[in-house]
C-alpha cells in the first residue's frame, strides 16, 4: 500500500513537471527554449512551486522567464500586434473599459478593435495595434492587480499574437468617490474623469474661470449601462445633474478636447442617498 502511494506521488510530480514545463515552452519561440533548455530546467526544478490550486501560475513563470532574460518580446520589425482578453463574468462592458484604462497606463493608445465576441463560454476582446515588440505581460498583470483583477491564464499564439485569461470577480473601476456636501476641483484631465456617485443625489458641475467648457458628461449604473447624458456644442458654465435611484458613475469630459479644462470645473454633491 505504501508502495503504491510513493509510486501515485512520483508520478503525480511527474505530471505536474511535465505540465510547467510545456507551459514555459509555450511562452518562448522554439530555438530560444532548446538552446537554454538546461537554464530553464534548472528554473524551473521546484515545478510545485508554479502551481496555483491546479493550475499553472503563467504570471510567475513569465516573471521568471523574464528576470533571467529569457521572454524575448521583440519582434524583427514594426507589425501588428494582436492582444486577446477572455472574460467569463457578466459585465463586459465594465471588463472592456478596465482594460482600456491598463492599456492605455501601459502606453497603449492607438489601439484599434479587432473583435468582440459575447457567447456562451464568456467574452473575448481582442485589439490590434502595430509596434515593434509585445506588451509586457508581467507589467500587464501587475497594473491590473492595482484593479484588483487577475490574470489566470497566457498563451503566446506566435510572436505577435498573445491570449489573456481575465478574473474580474474582485475588480472595481478606478472612480473617485464623491460624498454629500464636498466639493472637488478636477484641474487639467488629461482623460475623461470618472466620479462614483452612488452615495449622492444630485451632481453640480461649474467651469472655473480660465476654462471654456463644452459638456460631455454621462451618467452610468455599476454595470455601465447609460442612464443619462448632457452634451453641448455651446459653453457649460453650469451644470446640474439629478442623479437616477441606480445612478453609480458619472464621466466628466469635454465635447471637443479636454484643453478646454485646462483651469478645470468644481464638483458639489448634494443630498445623501
Amino acid at each position: 500500500m505504501v508502495r503504491k502511494s510513493l509510486l501515485l506521488l512520483f508520478l503525480g510530480s511527474l505530471l505536474v513537471a511535465d505540465t510547467v514545463l510545456q507551459k514555459v515552452e509555450s511562452l518562448m519561440d522554439e530555438e530560444t527554449y532548446r538552446s537554454h533548455s538546461k537554464l530553464i530546467s534548472l528554473l524551473f526544478e521546484d515545478e510545485a512551486s508554479f502551481m496555483k490550486s491546479s493550475s499553472v501560475d503563467m504570471v510567475k513563470v513569465a516573471t521568471t522567464l523574464e528576470e533571467n532574460g529569457l521572454l524575448d518580446l521583440s519582434l524583427p520589425s514594426a507589425r501588428e500586434v494582436e492582444l486577446s482578453f477572455e472574460y467569463s463574468g457578466e459585465n463586459p462592458l465594465f471588463f472592456m473599459k478596465l482594460m482600456m484604462d491598463t492599456l492605455r497606463n501601459m502606453g497603449l493608445t492607438f489601439m484599434l478593435t479587432k473583435s468582440a465576441r459575447l457567447d456562451k463560454e464568456g467574452f473575448v476582446w481582442t485589439v490590434a495595434f502595430e509596434s515593434k515588440s509585445v506588451p509586457d505581460p508581467v507589467l500587464l498583470a501587475k497594473r491590473l492587480e492595482k484593479y484588483s483583477a487577475t490574470v489566470t491564464d497566457l498563451q503566446r499564439l506566435d510572436a505577435a499574437r498573445w491570449r489573456y485569461r481575465i478574473d474580474m470577480s474582485r475588480a472595481d473601476i478606478a472612480a473617485k468617490p464623491i460624498y454629500a456636501g464636498e466639493s472637488i476641483r478636477i484641474v487639467r484631465p488629461i482623460r475623461p474623469v470618472w466620479m462614483e456617485v452612488s452615495r449622492i443625489k444630485r451632481l453640480i458641475i461649474r467651469e472655473l474661470p480660465g476654462s471654456h467648457w463644452y459638456a460631455d458628461v454621462v451618467v452610468y449604473d455599476k454595470m455601465l449601462h447609460i442612464l443619462s447624458m448632457k452634451q453641448s456644442d455651446t459653453r457649460t458654465r453650469y451644470l446640474s445633474l439629478k442623479l437616477p435611484a441606480d445612478a453609480a458613475y458619472v464621466k466628466i469630459g469635454d465635447r471637443f478636447t479636454l484643453e478646454n479644462l485646462r483651469s478645470g470645473v468644481k464638483l458639489t454633491a448634494k443630498g445623501e442617498k
